[in-house]
């Protein structure tokens, strides 16, 4: 049996990242939003899957640290949306999501390094 990685943060933050890079043209924004789209992409995946080997496996949600992973994952979705369509919205609402967003990370990190999730 392999061991299972988590392996779509990565890939998917480049992802988003030249996407953005392209769209910076036409939306001064876009590389940014578009990086914190990626990354919120990635944090879901990463959540919801597992990678075995050669195989693609759905991962059990119900632990903790993938709900706040999903959470996080969709919060820097929220965050590079607004930035895109309403960047007033984000300002306003950017403080919470970055508070919300590091303890979330916080809790994550604490619930894997003691090694129950």
């Amino acid at each position: 049996m392999s061991a299972k990685k988590r392996k779509f943060f990565l890939p998917c933050t480049f992802i988003g990242m030249g996407v953005g890079f392209l769209l910076t043209n036409w939306i001064v924004t876009a590389f940014v939003a578009c990086m914190f789209i990626g990354m919120g992409v990635g944090f879901l995946l990463d959540s919801l899957f597992v990678v075995e080997g050669k195989k693609i496996k759905a991962d059990k949600v119900y632990r903790c640290s993938s709900v706040a992973l999903a959470i996080l994952g969709l919060i820097l979705m929220v965050a590079g949306v607004l930035l895109l369509v309403s960047p007033k919205m984000l300002e306003v609402l950017e403080t919470y999501m970055w508070g919300f967003g590091f303890i979330l990370f916080g809790l994550f990190i604490l619930i894997k390094s003691l090694g129950k999730a």
